[in-house]
Order: structure tokens, then sequence, then C-alpha cells
């Protein structure tokens, strides 16, 4: 269990609640507008490449960030595995390309379904697991982490794992992606929060380093409460997603009192938030 443990620390399990929202969500969306088609086997498939890339982008954050300098003792999110020494950095380069093989793996299937664009799609993942925290100039670096992780968990995860089983898309697809991607988005934001500090010291410019705390603290409650003001849009689901709005309005109130560690917690929370919205977004839809 010992050495098991440094191994599932580095998966950042809380995150990898966004790859079973955003598949979640696509499938639930695919099987409501055409149930007599869908396939669980492309179901399974598709949650276990999403989850897969998740997986090798969280190691090669760790891995990417201890080889630049971005992880040390001044950082206050969780212990990473390679600071701590607990695994050594050519351990996680293997489970890195274990895990891109394993999501490749699974993807075959879904380009054999998907088409060439597909083959796209999934070199531009690949591309994404090493150039979030790798290369000269890391996507994590130079503010666009929360874009791309709208893009790539949104629009791109909701909307693409629809298609393998539909076929086609349309824009109401979009707009549910988009809601729950604002809520992703949220997630990357707070952890940059907790780092601004021992980031802008490493010379890693994320968006919440040039924003600054109280203005970066702002648009998280504003990507917080956007997928709601979405619902005006959405002919999926009607006003009784405002349920949610408790939950929406604790996490703004939290994110201004709290500071340095605590921020671990909200982190926690609004990746709990995420898998809420897909679960009861998805389950009001199969009740009506």
């Amino acid at each position: 269990m010992y050495r098991f443990s440094p191994w599932l620390e580095i998966t950042r399990p809380k995150t990898l609640l966004v790859a079973i929202a955003v598949i979640l969500l696509g499938q639930t969306l695919a099987f409501y507008d055409h149930q007599a088609v869908f396939s669980f086997t492309t179901a399974v498939l598709c949650f276990a490449c999403c989850m897969s890339l998740q997986i090798a982008v969280n190691l090669a954050n760790d891995y990417f960030d201890d080889k630049n300098g971005v992880d040390n003792a001044a950082r206050l999110g969780p212990v990473r595995a390679i600071q701590q020494g607990s695994l050594l950095p050519q351990q996680v380069f293997y489970a890195i390309v274990f895990t891109c093989v394993m999501a490749t793996i699974s993807g075959l299937y879904l380009i054999a379904l998907g088409g060439w664009p597909y083959v796209m799609l999934g070199l531009l993942s690949l591309a994404g697991v090493y150039l979030y925290s790798g290369g000269p100039k890391p996507i994590a670096s130079i503010g666009l982490g929360e874009i791309a992780v709208f893009i790539y968990f949104g629009l791109l995860a909701v909307a693409g794992s629809y298609y393998l089983q539909t076929q086609q898309l349309h824009i109401a697809v979009f707009i549910a992606a988009a809601e729950i991607g604002f809520l992703v988005a949220a997630i990357m934001l707070v952890n940059n929060i907790r780092d601004i500090d021992s980031d802008s010291a490493a010379g890693k410019f994320t968006l919440a380093t040039r924003l600054g705390v109280k203005a970066s603290k702002q648009l998280y409650c504003v990507l917080i409460f956007l997928p709601s003001a979405l619902l005006v849009l959405d002919v999926y689901q009607g006003y009784e997603m405002l349920v949610i709005l408790p939950v929406q309005w604790f996490l703004c109130v939290n994110i201004f009192t709290r500071t340095g560690k605590q921020l671990n917690q909200q982190l926690g929370q609004t990746s709990a938030c995420v898998l809420l919205w897909a679960v009861i977004y998805s389950g009001l839809l199969l009740v009506n």
C-alpha cells in the first residue's frame, strides 16, 4: 500500500472527476437524442480514452513542473511525488508514455468510428499532454491553461464523444458542452490562484498570476455562475438545473474567505461541483 500510494496521489483523483463528468454528459446527450443506435462499447472506450489522457496530463504536469523548478518547498498544493522523492522522474516519464499508449489503444476504435477528424483530435490531445506543462512555452505558463481545459475537457470531450454515437452535431450540444467547460476552467483557475506566489517566483505566469488574487477570484465566480446563465439558451434543460445554485453560491462565497492551503479544499469542492452538474443534468434528461 505504501508503494502504491504515490501513484494514486500523482494521478490527482479529485481532478479525475472531470473526465467522468464530461464523458457522462456527452454520452447522456447522445443516448437522449439517439437511443436506438447508442453503443455502450463506444461509451466505455470514450471513458477509457478521456481518463487515460487526464491521468497523462496530471503525470506530465508533475514531471515537467519538477524539471522546470516550479515545484519547491514554497508550493502550497499537495506535495508532488517527485518533489518528495517517493517517485523518480524516470518512473513518472515511463508512466506518461504508458498512459498515452493506453489512450491511443482505446482511441483507435474511436478513430475507426469518427474517421480522419479523430486522427487530428487524437494527435492534438497527445500533443496537449506535452505542451500543457512541457516545451519552451508551456500552455500553463503563458496564461492559457483555463482556455485549454475549456476547449479540451469541455467542447471537444462532450461534443466529440456525442458525435461518435450519433454521427452528427448541433449547436445545442455545444451549449451543454460550454456549460460544463466553464466549470472545468474554474477548477484550473482556483488551482492557479493557490499557487500565485510560487508560480510567480518560478517564472510560471498563469492567468491568475497576471490578474492577481482579487480579480482571479472574481473571474472564478463568473465561471461558476455562467453555466446557470447559459440555461436560457439550453434546449435540453429547463430551469430545474437551478437547483445547483446554492452549491455555486457556496463556492463563490468561500473563494473570498479561503487563502493558501485552504484553497486545496476549494479545488476539491469545485471538482465535485463539475460532477454534480453532470449527474443532475444527465439525470433530468433520463427521467424526461
